[in-house]
């Protein structure tokens, strides 16, 4: 079931879990960080098989897939694309839409010493590589394994902590200071399930910590406790 365009997220959430519910999958378009982390958390808590994919570890733009219980896992039906030449993401990203590929079908670019990769809906694969101008630039766009465009990776880590608060999961998770971390916190550019963080906010198994310019971890687990009342706790943590 493709993205519906100008559908709200409380709009595409019921169509999601309608889906699910009647042992379809179906999936979002292209999804800023806050509301693809919002709209996952809201389907996790109704039940529903919930996928998040950029197409590259660590992607800022992701599908939001929905599944019904019975289904281990499902995939976003994603594409990445190379066009040679084109220094710049707006250049290609305007080009795009003149060609009629809505934003919601476009994710993450990745650059190269000479063009850009692009991650896109296979929906939009056809009329992407018909592209053939970019700012007055000609261009042949090449279809390329999504596997050519990984730059990262998402690692588990265990991590030993006081207590569950954001600014000490974060730091721990990106290895900075915590004043660091808090300072991001206190600048708006930390949030937890799409809602922006406060300097109290804590995290809970299951919830998604997006740090602006860091990356974004999920809390897996609480493992239990070190003798001295320290919380083990299991992370995975993407690196932007």
């Amino acid at each position: 079931m493709p993205p519906h365009p100008g559908e709200t997220l409380s709009d595409t959430s019921a169509r999601l879990r309608a889906a699910a519910a009647g042992g379809r999958v179906a999936h979002t378009g292209f999804l800023e960080p806050d509301e693809a982390a919002a709209l996952a958390r809201e389907l996790r808590a109704a039940g529903v098989g919930v996928a998040l994919s950029g197409g590259v570890t660590g992607a800022r733009r992701r599908v939001v897939t929905a599944f019904p219980e019975h289904i281990p896992s499902a995939d976003a039906p994603l594409a990445a694309l190379y066009v040679a030449g084109v220094p710049s993401e707006g250049e290609l990203l305007a080009a795009l839409a003149a060609a009629g590929v809505p934003r919601s079908s476009v994710g993450d670019t990745v650059p190269h010493q000479d063009g850009l990769s692009v991650v896109l809906l296979k929906s939009a694969k056809e009329a992407a590589l018909a592209l053939r101008d970019v700012a007055g630039r000609p261009v042949t766009p090449q279809e390329v394994p999504l596997g050519r465009l990984e730059r990262g990776g998402r690692k588990a880590v265990q991590v030993i902590v006081p207590s569950l608060r954001v600014d000490v999961l974060g730091a721990k998770a990106f290895r900075v200071s915590r004043s660091y971390f808090s300072k991001g916190v206190a600048g708006g550019q930390v949030s937890v399930n799409g809602r922006a963080a406060s300097k109290a906010s804590s995290a809970e198994p299951g919830d998604e910590v997006n740090a602006s310019g860091l990356g974004r971890f999920t809390v897996v687990q609480v493992q239990g406790e070190t003798k001295r009342g320290n919380l083990k706790v299991l992370l995975e943590v993407e690196r932007a």
